[in-house]
């Protein structure tokens, strides 16, 4: 359990293509190169690969045919082969597009068009020998309503206007005016707001005749736009399948020449170093050996040189956890990864996480169908890693249903079995006023232990950094843990519990005092054991009340946190009592009854199980890891060519 071991490791290869080492490091899969521009010799390579992959994967789209590049099997293609082959097929997508976009803006207008000849059907005139007059303008449109009836007043103009249609608010229809008196009338029918429209010019004959020319051509091209969109017809599937081999091995050339950026290229040889898993490096070594005798490998300090120290090369973190405890790697990764050398929390997570779940979930009934439901379902059949979670988690809210005495919300379907087992009830009657304050104070001192636990595994993290003045003056170092663990002694005569030496001069001064005033100047001693300057006195002072201030807040409100726990387990109890409450109302119908239990239950246990899986990651992201868990690590990320799902997921 907890992290992989690295070994940092060197390849040495003669020439200046390393194209078959970042063949051969990209199939192992194990081998997270060091980034060469950060060594001070970048020697990227351009990636011709990446337009054309962009190009074959939008054609593959536009066929419907699947896009996402698959794995590459060898069936090497060359970039003078590829590209006419995929710009034939583009081409003719284009074509029809092209096509398709005129055929669209051509239909728009006959849209418009039969908008406005619908109410000009009146017309048994020829629009070609209205618009042929030579000493006659027309103009066709709309005239409100309100406006018509003013046209009288104007009869002294040389103008007739003629109505074919009205739709409630307008008249539509055409007035003809001469010439000479076009550009006054049009200003008469201006203040009349009439809208004028423009017949296009395709517009022949009478306005039945161009609807009936209008439909007629836009079924044609309706049938024509169908055989523009059946885009599969334009490559048989065999090209099909041409095309996406090429789409995997331009997808597996583009991401090797990506790799060029992790190699230092020098006079006649070129070099890549990065981290090997422990357990991979001698599979590395007889690959190489084996395919690519010219090429060398070594490990640091194998050519005479001292190797670096582990924490100046920043390895990467790969955690390794057995599968018990693995699928609570998700929490931890959700927060951040921690550095190489540090703790691995997820053990820590594991058992938290699932303990106080089952302490808020507590129902034998619900607690298996909840893990018959993360398993069966979540996991097996959707692929969420949260079901495996949930099914660990259940474990425990049927044991602490065995505590609670609850099965489906019956708090005494257990009775039977406790006094056979001699006992004369279940453990804990949740409901009974004695036992709240129990439960909510067993919810506190359950609190004080988890972050007890968390400061320690803080200060063991300080120390394996090499930071042993941090690990003693911080907040959540051991001043810190005697700082709280005395005020938690402060506490206890009000529980019924005290001691001789608690609240004694020699307690507060060693309890509370030296460690206040440790964690006051825990930055500045940190500073002066760095060797640093420790910044001015008043800067000092301020941030170290502020600092306490915060501290001190952040000590009482994590642990009053954890009455959540305890509220939690009275919330379930609570809402099952409503629920059998709504199921006797059904007044002795047996099956009534047995549906608003069984749906209270479904309920129930949906809501409950959303609302306490969120808040235990609340209490382990807010009041746990911010106790040690710093979260500065880097994900281990070998060379891999990514393909079908893998590279789509991304």
């Amino acid at each position: 359990m907890g992290m992989v071991k690295m070994t940092h490791m060197n390849v040495y290869g003669p020439g200046r293509d390393p194209q078959c080492v970042l063949e051969l490091l990209a199939r192992l899969a194990c081998f997270d190169a060091d980034d060469a521009g950060a060594l001070g010799a970048a020697n990227g390579k351009d990636d011709p690969y990446a337009p054309l992959l962009g190009q074959v994967t939008g054609l593959l789209k536009d066929l419907g045919a699947d896009s996402v590049p698959g794995a590459f099997h060898g069936e090497a293609f060359t970039l003078e082969e590829a590209q006419p082959f995929v710009e034939k097929f583009t081409a003719e997508v284009a074509r029809r597009g092209k096509e398709k976009t005129e055929m669209d803006a051509k239909l728009a207008t006959y849209e418009q068009a039969k908008a406005q000849l619908y109410h000009l059907t009146g017309l048994q005139t020829s629009m070609d020998e209205i618009f042929s007059c030579k000493y006659l303008k027309v103009r066709f449109g709309r005239l409100p309503k309100d406006s018509y009836v003013k046209l009288p007043y104007y009869e002294g103009h040389s103008f007739t206007f003629r109505q074919f249609d009205f739709d409630g608010e307008y008249y539509w229809g055409m007035y003809f005016v001469p010439e000479q008196s076009a550009e006054e009338v049009d200003r008469i029918f201006s203040t009349l707001y009439f809208e004028r429209i423009w017949v296009p010019d395709f517009v022949h004959g009478t306005p039945q005749d161009a609807l009936a020319q209008i439909l007629s051509e836009e079924a044609e091209m309706a049938a024509r736009r169908k055989e523009l969109d059946n885009l599969a017809d334009i490559a048989t599937p065999a090209e099909v399948q041409q095309l996406q081999k090429i789409a995997a091995w331009l997808n597996y050339e583009s991401q090797i020449a990506q790799m060029y950026s992790r190699v230092v290229l020098l006079d006649n040889s070129y070099y890549i170093s990065g981290f090997v898993p422990q357990d991979s490096v001698q599979a590395l070594r007889d690959a190489v050996k084996n395919t690519l005798p010219e090429v060398r490998v070594c490990a640091d300090g194998e050519l005479g040189t001292p190797a670096a120290p582990a924490a100046q090369l920043h390895p990467p973190t790969k955690l390794a956890n057995n599968w018990l405890l693995r699928p609570f790697e998700m929490f931890v990764t959700m927060y951040g990864l921690p550095a190489y050398g540090d703790i691995d929390p997820t053990p820590f997570v594991a058992v938290t996480y699932a303990i106080l779940f089952g302490v808020m979930f507590g129902d034998v009934g619900q607690g298996v169908l909840l893990g018959l439901v993360g398993y069966f379902v979540m996991y097996k059949k959707l692929h969420m890693q949260l079901g495996l979670i949930l099914t660990r988690c259940s474990v425990f809210s049927v044991l602490f249903g065995f505590v609670y005495g609850s099965v489906f919300g019956f708090e005494h379907a257990l009775d039977g079995v406790y006094r056979a087992l001699g006992f004369a009830g279940k453990p804990v009657e949740v409901m009974e006023t004695n036992t709240i304050n129990g439960i909510l104070i067993t919810s506190v001192a359950a609190g004080v232990c988890i972050i007890v636990c968390a400061m320690a595994a803080g200060i063991l993290s300080d120390v394996r950094r090499g930071e042993k003045v941090k690990a003693v003056v911080s907040v959540n170092g051991v001043a810190g843990l005697v700082f709280y663990l005395s005020i938690i002694g402060l506490l206890l005569p009000m529980l019924g519990f005290s001691l001789p030496f608690i609240g004694t001069p020699v307690y507060i001064a060693l309890g509370l005092v030296v460690p206040f005033l440790c964690m006051y100047f825990s930055e500045t001693l940190c500073r002066l054991a760095a060797g640093e300057h420790p910044g001015k006195p008043g800067e000092i002072l301020i941030n170290g009340f502020f600092e306490m201030f915060d501290a001190v807040l952040s000590f009482a409100s994590n642990t009053m946190s954890f009455l959540r726990v305890g509220g939690f387990v009275l919330a379930h109890a609570g809402m099952m009592s409503v629920v059998f409450t709504l199921a006797e109302m059904a007044g002795g119908n047996v099956v009534l009854y047995a549906v608003i239990a069984a749906a209270g239950n479904v309920f129930v246990m949906a809501l409950e199980g959303l609302f306490v899986g969120i808040q235990v990651l609340r209490l382990e992201f807010y009041e746990i890891f911010s106790r040690f868990f710093e979260a500065d690590g880097r994900p281990f990320s070998p060379l891999h060519v990514r393909a079908g799902r893998e590279l789509a997921q991304e």
